[in-house]
Order: structure tokens, then C-alpha cells, then sequence
């Protein structure tokens, strides 16, 4: 079975890689350094000799494949994200593949650690899913391999899964015990609780007039409620995976920053309690963890109140649902901000308070200026600078304390401000 499921992979491996790239936008050299790569490794050459742990072949082909996507690497990371031209992050999408069937031809012919080679493969997909773009032939008629290291990724997982023939002994997450952060001065109300409310029951109340509410019983039959209080279910399934983690307070600190880590590495340093020197704490946030591994995908349901919309018209479309996971440690914050659509936010695992301010309030709680914080407060509402921010004294925040297997619906707009209680997973649904 393992040997099929990689055979399969190296099948959606296109024989002439370079051929859909925009070759008048890049570097011949890198080109054709690429392309002769893959001819050498799909060459009867490439093989594994019984005195080596590797053959020149494949040292070679490594070297060269790693050096095109270091240089490509450098390139994706000058500048802002958004002004990175498509054409090298297709470089890097090529180059990824090919790297990966070099890593699993090495696997199938035993060149080296096994487990070492599909963990290295795994990683060199994620990386091309976070940093590359879909391969094309310039008049987009080859579209087929859009969804290529997604396919590849799906059946890594499979082989990596069969690979863990002893599972480790079950460990719950650490739950502390809860206590709501002082807020000083607030003046708060309390949101409206519903139990499993009616569709058209919270299209009335609140998705039309645009009024948050917790909403309970509509997630107890989720697997996740009690898989993911498992850590070692969680790095079964997902530990090998390369995700983006934040470090530090929060995203407009001076300190934060990000690092890519694997998930088991990430809950190793931030989830599990640590002993010794202290660390940064660190945030799997608004990260598509269920697009990259659909397995956790089978362990929740998409809400039915997701299917509202606020377009009735005749020919109206429906976006698709965007899903986001939030993993973290005690202590996590979300500075006081608003999104553009709806938000259904799922607590899967621990608690999380959550402090809500009316759209009308937005010039009391001082934005940031410019386009890119704009939806960001200045204001912190666990220790306001009242002299800095004087109008925000008499402002009324709506306070939420999310339990585990709750819901809370936050409308377009709405500020939040949100702050984990407990080590906490959480599941956000946003919607137009």
C-alpha cells in the first residue's frame, strides 16, 4: 500500500516541468538547471548502490534542485508578500516537486533514513503550498496541476500515518485554571445566549440586524470536541505539517514576529508546560489548517447558519466559507479589531474571553491610520492610556466568556478583542 500511494504522487509529476513555466520571466540558468535536474533523476542513472547510502546521482540532483529554491527563497522574501511577482513563486512550485520526487524515489530505492526522507518531502510540499503559486502553460490550458502539492500532501499523510505503528500513550491538553483578566473601568453587557437556535430564528435576531449572540448545543456532535483534547492525536494527524506560528504578544508589538515550525514542533515549545527558561508565546493564528490537512477537515461540520447571505438577489453567488484554526497556549491575544464578514467562532478545546464593540464606536477606539492596520484599534482594553485615548472612558464593550463547544457570532465590523484562557483551539467561520 505505501509503495502505490508514493507511486501515485510520482505520477502527477509532470515530465517536462519547466515547460509550464513563464520562461521570459525568470532566469534561463534556473531553468535549465531545473529542467536537467529532472532529466537526470527520471534517467535510469539515478539509483542507490549497496555500498552507499547514496548515489552520486542523487547528491547531485539534491544539490542542485535545493540551489534553485534558495535563490527563489530570497527573491519571494524581499519586500512586501502582495508585490512578489507570480512568475518566481511558480519557480519555487516547480522546484518543490521536483525535489519531492527525488525525496521519494530515494525513499522507494532505500537511500537513506525513511522516515528522514518522507518527513523531508512532507515539509518541501508545505513549503510550496505557503510560498508557491499553480503551475500553468501561459494560456492557463493546464490548470490540472493546481491542486498538484495539495494531492501530494494527502498521501504523504497516508504513508506517514502507516509509518507510526506504535502510538504514543494518550496525553489530554493542559487546561489552567480559568480566570477572567481584569479589565479596568469597563463597562460591560452581557450577550444573549442561544441554545441551537433556528435558522430563520437567527436570521431575525441577529444575522440581519447585525446583533452578536453565543449560541450553544450546535457543535456537540463534532469528533473534535474530544480528538482534539488529545495531543498526540493532534501530532498523529497534523505534527509533521509546516505551519506559520506567531511569536510574541501580538501582531502590532514591536516584538512579534513569525517562524515556520511544524505542528509537533509547536506544540513541544508552546503548548506543552515547559520547565526553565521562559519562551515567547507562540500562536498558530488564521492559519487554513484544514486545507492543508483535510483530516482535521473530517472531524467538524461547517455550521448550517454559514449558508445565510446578505445578497437575496436573483443569480446571487455564495462565497465559499473561509475556515481558519487558532492554536494556542494560555494567554494568546488578538488585539481589538474588526473583520469584513460574518464570523462564526467554534471553542473546540479550552476558553477564551472575548470583549465586542458596536461598529458605531470605531471613532472612540482610535484606528490606526493607513491601509494596512485600519482595522486595527489603538486602544487596548486591558490597560487603556486614557490620556492618549480619552474617549474611549466612557465607551460600552459587550463581554463573552466562550466555553468549550460554544459558539460566538461576531457581524461585520464589530470590534473584538480576544484573549485565551486556557491552552485553546479554536475554529473561526467567516462568511459574506
Amino acid at each position: 500500500m505505501e509503495d502505490k500511494i508514493l507511486s501515485e504522487i510520482r505520477k502527477i509529476v509532470p515530465e517536462n516541468i519547466t515547460g509550464l513555466l513563464p520562461a521570459d520571466e525568470l532566469d534561463p540558468a534556473g531553468l535549465f538547471l531545473l529542467q536537467h535536474t529532472q532529466d537526470t533523476v527520471t534517467e535510469d542513472k539515478f539509483h542507490c548502490t549497496v555500498n552507499f547510502t547514496t548515489s552520486h546521482s542523487y547528491t547531485e540532483a539534491l544539490k542542485a534542485v535545493e540551489g534553485v529554491l534558495e535563490i527563489t527563497w530570497e527573491e519571494l522574501n524581499t519586500g512586501h508578500w502582495s508585490k512578489v511577482p507570480l512568475a518566481p513563486r511558480q519557480l519555487y512550485t516547480a522546484a518543490a516537486i521536483i525535489k519531492i520526487d527525488i525525496l521519494l524515489r530515494s525513499y522507494q530505492q532505500g537511500c537513506g533514513d525513511k522516515t528522514e526522507l518522507l518527513q523531508s518531502a512532507m515539509k518541501t510540499a508545505d513549503l510550496g503550498i505557503l510560498l508557491g503559486a499553480p503551475l500553468s502553460s501561459g494560456d492557463c490550458s493546464m490548470t490540472r496541476v493546481a491542486g498538484l502539492l495539495s494531492h501530494a500532501l494527502s498521501m504523504l499523510s497516508s504513508v506517514s500515518e502507516q509509518q507510526q505503528a506504535v502510538s504514543e500513550p494518550s496525553s489530554n491538553t493542559e487546561h489552567s485554571s480559568v480566570m477572567v483578566h481584569n479589565i479596568p473601568g469597563i463597562k460591560g453587557q452581557m450577550l444573549n445566549t442561544l441554545e441551537k437556535p433556528s435558522l430563520e430564528g437567527f436570521r431575525a435576531a441577529h444575522f440581519g440586524p447585525r446583533v452578536p449572540a453565543k449560541l450553544t448545543g450546535c457543535i456537540s456532535h463534532w469528533p473534535a470536541l474530544h480528538l482534539w483534547r488529545d495531543i498526540n492525536y493532534l501530532k498523529k494527524v497534523a505534527g509533521a505539517r509546516t505551519v506559520p506560528i506567531e511569536l510574541g504578544v501580538h501582531y502590532v508589538h514591536p516584538t512579534w514576529s513569525q517562524k515556520l515550525m511544524t505542528v509537533a514542533e509547536f506544540i513541544e515549545a508552546h503548548i506543552v508546560p515547559q520547565t526553565g527558561e521562559a519562551t515567547p508565546i507562540g500562536y498558530l493564528a488564521q492559519h487554513p489548517l484544514f486545507e492543508q490537512v483535510p483530516e482535521l477537515m473530517s472531524d467538524i461540520f461547517e455550521p448550517e447558519y454559514c449558508c445565510l447571505s446578505d445578497d437575496l438577489g436573483e443569480g446571487a453567488v455564495t462565497e465559499e466559507t473561509d475556515i481558519n484554526a487558532w492554536f494556542g497556549p494560555k494567554g494568546t491575544v488578538s488585539p481589538l479589531h474588526y473583520d469584513p464578514k460574518h464570523n462564526l467562532l467554534a471553542q473546540v478545546v479550552g476558553e477564551k474571553r472575548i470583549l465586542l464593540y458596536h461598529p458605531d464606536q470605531s471613532e472612540n477606539l482610535y484606528p490606526y491610520e493607513g491601509s494596512f492596520l485600519n482595522n486595527t484599534a489603538q486602544v487596548d482594553p486591558e490597560e487603556p492610556d486614557y490620556k492618549t485615548f480619552p474617549n474611549y472612558k466612557n465607551i460600552i464593550a459587550w463581554e463573552c466568556h466562550l466555553k468549550q463547544g460554544e459558539m460566538l457570532y461576531i457581524p461585520p465590523k464589530w470590534w473584538h478583542h480576544v484573549r485565551s484562557l486556557s491552552t485553546s483551539f479554536s475554529v473561526s467561520f467567516w462568511w459574506t
